[in-house]
């Protein structure tokens, strides 16, 4: 039979309302103590009441006081991901990369890291002995866990052939962030197509990891010539429209454009962005599919998916000789 939180609190000379506040998360408990706590939660081995009330899915971020400065793909992922696992009568528990030791056995029947690549070895360090399923979203697997992610090179094929059929021939690369997986992946793409259409690579350009403003990097592609351009992340589109409208680019005239679907604005652009759609919606439902064959110990192996995206058309790439 398990420990309970008299145990707990006994063993490490605390009350039961600090061992409490450490399981809770609803007050800030000292680094010391926390791990004190944590460390006997696991020797004694554990697990909050709650749990044993409903099964806890917990979504691992880089700061929660930071999720309001997530950019689109991820607010949007966060927000989609908590309402399905609700709806599936699991509770939720957002926890910090820092705190990840707090999955201790049983706590958590699978966990869902939405870190990026920078917190990887945090993660690492911090999950070290935990037993606990691991699925990774649009990101590299953690500690031989399973992973659902977009297929980032076939979004770029995707995006090219549009463009290539429409008689482009001088198509420009927007990154947000080169140095993540997203990145990585789709410059890798983009230039594999580009090749194997017997077309030349134009110079890529990427937001981050330097924090450059959109409107150099869209003054500086100009130089370049290009007809078309991919803007590559949901957190570019309004800014490379602010940018495009700054510069006087007209879109489609003087340059065709494909971005990434932000369902609430990329219709509304002048004229509205032919875009490429991550499927949110259906990245959740496939997430939830594959928690679900995880808890009932169904998969024994990693498990790697990879999702099409989908190309929605609408005004903003013209047709050209």
């Amino acid at each position: 039979m398990g420990a309970d939180i008299n145990a707990i609190a006994k063993r490490c000379g605390v009350s039961k309302a600090t061992v409490s506040r450490v399981f809770t998360n609803r007050a800030r408990v000292s680094e010391p103590v926390r791990e004190s706590i944590l460390r006997m939660a696991r020797e004694l081995n554990y697990t909050p009441k709650r749990v044993i009330a409903r099964e806890v899915i917990a979504i691992v971020v880089d700061s929660i006081d930071k999720t309001e400065e997530f950019d689109g793909f991820h607010s949007m992922l966060l927000v989609a991901l908590v309402a399905e696992i609700t709806r599936s009568d699991f509770l939720v528990n957002i926890i910090e990369a820092r705190n990840a030791d707090m999955l201790v056995g049983g706590y958590a029947k699978v966990a869902v890291s939405l870190l990026n690549d920078n917190q990887f070895d945090c993660w690492k360090d911090k999950m070290s002995g935990i037993k606990i399923p691991i699925l990774s979203i649009n990101n590299d697997p953690i500690q031989g866990g399973h992973v659902i992610a977009t297929d980032y090179r076939d979004e770029m094929r995707m995006a090219v052939e549009h463009l290539v059929e429409r008689g482009h021939r001088r198509i420009a690369l927007f990154l947000d962030n080169e140095t993540v997986l997203a990145g990585r992946e789709r410059l890798t793409g983009y230039c594999e197509v580009m090749k194997g259409l017997g077309l030349e690579p134009l110079p890529h350009y990427s937001v981050y990891p330097e924090g450059r403003p959109m409107i150099e990097l869209i003054a500086t592609m100009q130089r370049t010539k290009p007809s078309a351009a991919i803007f590559c992340g949901e957190s570019l589109p309004a800014e490379t429209a602010y940018a495009l409208n700054l510069l006087n680019v007209k879109v489609p005239a003087d340059l065709s454009v494909i971005s990434f679907e932000r369902r609430d604005i990329s219709r509304w652009f002048s004229p509205p962005h032919t875009t490429i759609d991550q499927d949110i919606k259906n990245m959740v439902n496939e997430s939830i599919k594959l928690i679900l064959k995880i808890i009932k110990e169904q998969y024994t192996e990693p498990v790697i998916r990879k999702l099409k995206s989908k190309l929605i058309i609408r005004d903003s790439v013209k047709k050209i000789k």
